[in-house]
Parts: C-alpha cells; structure tokens; sequence
C-alpha cells in the first residue's frame, strides 16, 4: 500500500487492484466512478453499484471527502484501488450516523470509469470542456464585461495553428477573433490559470473553417489558455446611473455593429443588456423603504443623480431603440414570436412609432396569423396615410387569407368527403340562421388602401 496523501501522513492508504492506464485527473475534473463503502470490520455502508448509477462529481473542490478530493486524483481510467481513509480524511469526530460511527476510519473500493474537463458551453453540452493544468493565485472569476488579458496557442490534431496574446472585453471577443468557445472558458477561469481547452466545431470556426489560420470546416480544436490578468466588471447595483447609461450606450453601439455583421444572436444579447441595466431604474429607488438607515445617504445620491436633467429621455430612448432593434433581430431568425413580444414592449413607450408598427405586423406575417398582420398594417397607415410599403403588404396578407381560407374550405370539403358525409336537404327556414359571405370578397376589396 502507498500513502498518497498530500501531507504524507499516513492519512490515505492507496492498494491497486486493478492497473488502469493514461493520464490522471486533476482538480476541477468531472470523474465517473463506482465506488464501495465499508468500516474495517467488513460492513459495508454505502454502493453506488446497488444502485447501479455510476457515481459523478467534481474531484478536488470539496464536494466530497478530503480522502477521496486527494485519493481519486491518483487513479487513471480503468484502474480499481482501495482507498483506505482515516477518520480525519473521512468524516472525523462526528462520524455519519447512523452508519458510520465517529472517529471511523473508511475502506472504499473504487473504480476508474472516466474523467473529463470542466464542461464550461453554454448549454451544458459537452462542447466546451476546461482541464486545469496550472492551478491560478485569484478567487473569482472574470464576469461578462471584465477586460481580459490572456494568452494561448491553439492546435488541430496535434498541429499548432496559432499562438497569441490579447487583450479584450469578455463578451465581445468576436470583434477581436475570439471563438466563442474561449470566452466560455475564461468565465470558469481565475487569474494566473492555465488550462487546456477542447473546444467543439460549433463554438470554434464551424462547418466553414478559417483560411487564414488553416483551420478546416468542422474542426475540434485545442487551446493551451492562461489567463494573465482582469479588471472585473462591475455589477449593475454597483453602478450609478450615469454608469448604466454609458454602459447602455456602448450595448447599443456593439448590437448594432454585431446586426450589420448578420451576427443576430450577438446582436440580440447585447441590446438584452440595454433593457436589463436601464428598465429597471426607477424601481431601484421606488422601492427603497423611507425609514432606512441610509435614508440621508439614499437622497443625496437621489439628488446628484438627478443633475442630469437628459437622463430619463436619454434612458428612454435607448430602451426603446434596442426593444425595436431586438425585434428586426428576431425577425432576420425567422422568429415571429419574439419579434412581437420586442415590439410591443416599444410601443407601450411609444405608441405611434412606425417602425414598431410595422414590424409588429410583420412578426404576425412570420408566424403566418395573416388577418391579425392586416390589421397591425393598417394601424401602420393610421399613423402614416402615405405608407406605400405597409399598404402593399395589407395587398400580400389579404391574398395570403384569402389562400389560406380556400385551403381551409377545400381540406374540409375532402374531409366530409371521405366519411359520405351528406348534409340533410335544407327547409324553408334553415338558412335564416346562417351568415351570409356573398358580398364577402367586394367588400374586403373596398377596404384596400
């Protein structure tokens, strides 16, 4: 048996039962194990194997005993070991009633299924994954917005394509050539950390690749990261208001440099930031309570605030060009639904703007809901009679109904076809109940615009 604890003091006691093979897990990894739990008389107290559910957490961060966050780093995919742990590398003094008594010293039998990087996508997908490789001196992580200073050399089936040092706003690494992968794993980063990075096609170059780096359509790639440096961004209640909306203003400019590029997704968080940092500014202080402590503090900060007498429309005007600008987004990705829900938020701040007019009426287009787009239009021509374009599109949406009413008509038609469906011979006066569509089409003709 080998002490593999990192003090030396006996505390872990390593047998191998089985040789495993490859490298070993280092802090911050996922591992996949299955593990037995027995006192030293032979009980056994715990068996991910009767659950028969393989054992996952995150080796090296607490979540588990200091026997095994020491132990487990020690073992290689496939190998079995016993892991005999003492009390004060188990659960000490206390034990863990009512099976494991205090002071106990632990045996577990344990197997090496797998282990993998830190997932760090998005969407939990596996698509980006970190490994530590040299742990760093900071505590935090950069937030979206911090200035990073990082360096990295980035390989393609163990051929380096690229070495590199820069400096950017996390967030926005795409106006400075940072895939998206690596922007991922700096938020899981601290400073000082260096980290090997595999970053999936999808958060790479994607199916098109990139020339100039020779990196080919559809490429895995992997990045050497170390991240030199951050100034961390504040919070938004850190911010005074005069901060959010310079903030604001910035989100803006990036969104809309973001939409010129057909980068929609980019584009849509960045105006998200706009409404985020500047709607909810007047609650902050509406529902400060009057007999706080800080009531003094509250009024002057009120009161220096309240110098910029621009603020309000300033503030106003950007909410209202991002809620418009996330519609035209939402409506480039073919999203009608959401394109809707941007433009009426801008119309409760402005209710004859026409440009959110319109696009209301063609979010309804997009999801097909043609009478509801003729009526959106023609609010468009109340507010602007000369209109040409959204006259037209009243023309394109009656003639999309009027198609879709026939289809409607015909599917029916076949319908009650096919189960020998025969209307009972009408009487004298059962068509005086019945609405009458004869002069329908004249009169949806006489009120084209």
């Amino acid at each position: 048996m080998v002490d593999v604890s990192v003090a030396q003091d006996g505390g872990i006691m390593k047998k191998i039962l089985v040789e495993g093979s490859g490298n070993t897990p280092v802090a911050g990894n996922e591992v996949k194990v299955h593990y037995t739990g027995r006192l030293l008389d032979g009980t056994v107290f715990d068996s991910s194997k009767t659950r028969n559910e393989l054992f996952k957490f995150k080796v090296g961060t607490g979540q588990v005993i200091k026997g095994w966050d020491e132990g487990i780093v020690t073992m290689k995919r496939g190998e079995t070991a016993i892991l005999t742990c003492k009390s004060d590398y188990a659960y000490g003094a206390a034990g863990s009633p009512p099976n494991i008594p205090p002071n106990a010293t632990l045996e577990f039998e344990v197997e090496m299924h797998d282990f993998y990087g830190e997932d760090c996508s998005p969407d939990h997908n596996g698509m980006v994954t970190k490994q530590t490789t040299v742990p760093g001196t900071g505590q935090s992580n950069p937030r979206e917005g911090s200035t990073v200073k990082v360096s990295w050399t980035m390989a393609h089936m163990d051929r380096q394509l690229e070495a590199r040092t820069a400096e950017f706003l996390l967030g926005d690494g795409s106006e400075d050539g940072i895939v998206p992968g690596l922007e991922a794993a700096l938020l899981k980063m601290v400073k000082g950390e260096t980290a090997t990075v595999e970053v999936k096609s999808p958060y790479a170059y994607g199916h098109v690749g990139d020339a100039l780096l020779a990196v080919p359509g559809g490429a895995d790639l992997t990045y050497t990261l170390t991240l030199t440096d951050f100034t961390q961004a504040k919070y938004k209640y850190e911010m005074s208001s005069s901060e959010k909306l310079e903030f604001a203003a910035k989100s803006k400019e990036m969104g809309t440099t973001y939409f010129k590029k057909g980068q929609y997704q980019n584009a849509l968080k960045k105006y998200k930031q706009v409404t985020e940092y500047l709607e909810l500014e007047a609650e902050d202080f509406d529902d400060m309570s009057s007999d706080s402590d800080d009531e003094d503090k509250d009024k002057g900060e009120k009161e220096e605030e309240a110098k910029d007498p621009d603020y309000d429309s300033r503030s106003r005007d950007l909410i209202l060009a991002a809620h418009s600008n996330s519609a035209l987004c939402h409506l480039k990705l073919n999203d009608g639904v959401e394109a809707f829900k941007a433009c009426e938020a801008a119309l409760k701040l402005d209710p004859t703007n026409v440009k959110c007019l319109f696009r209301r009426g063609q979010a309804a287009e997009v999801s097909q809901d043609w009478e509801d787009a003729i009526g959106y239009f023609k609010t468009v021509l109340e507010v602007d009679p000369k209109n040409t374009v959204a006259a037209n599109r009243i023309k394109f949406c009656r003639g999309k109904f009027s198609a879709f009413k026939a289809a409607e008509k015909k599917r029916y038609a076949n319908m009650f076809a096919r189960t020998n469906f025969k209307e009972p011979e009408p009487t004298k006066d059962s068509n005086l109940n019945k609405p009458d569509f004869s002069d329908e089409e004249d009169a949806e003709q006489e009120m084209e615009v």
